[in-house]
């Protein structure tokens, strides 16, 4: 079961890393024209705008509404990461244990993923 978790949280890493090297080998994706360059950077910012928009609550919520919202994300993943590891504790069923430990690992990587693949591209 830890290798499979092992496994399971290095398949992203290694894929990152095969497009990476395909990437690299065959130049990537390359603007010709500066036009071609302010196209793929005003794409970036519409992507980023659109992942704005989404945690805007339109209108004048309570400060606490507004608190709940931002953290709901992080305080349901780490729901499923405390049921995941607690079913390992649980007299369950060793594919409930497996699903849980799935999930937890699924949550984890949301929580903290990015900042790894940020850490390992360095």
């Amino acid at each position: 079961m830890i290798l499979e978790t092992i496994i399971g949280a290095l398949v992203p890493v290694g894929i990152d890393g095969i497009k990476n090297l395909i990437g690299r080998f065959s130049g990537g994706v390359k603007p010709i024209s500066v036009d071609e360059q302010i196209k793929l950077d005003n794409n970036e910012i519409n992507k980023m705008q659109a992942l704005a928009a989404l945690d805007n609550p339109y209108g004048s919520p309570s400060q606490w509404v507004v608190d709940l919202r931002a953290s709901s994300r992080y305080l349901g993943a780490l729901f499923v990461i405390l049921v995941g590891i607690g079913t390992l504790f649980l007299p369950v069923a060793p594919e409930i244990q497996r699903i849980g430990i799935e999930a937890a690992n699924i949550a984890f990587g949301f929580l903290f993923g990015t900042r790894i693949m940020a850490n390992l591209k360095k």
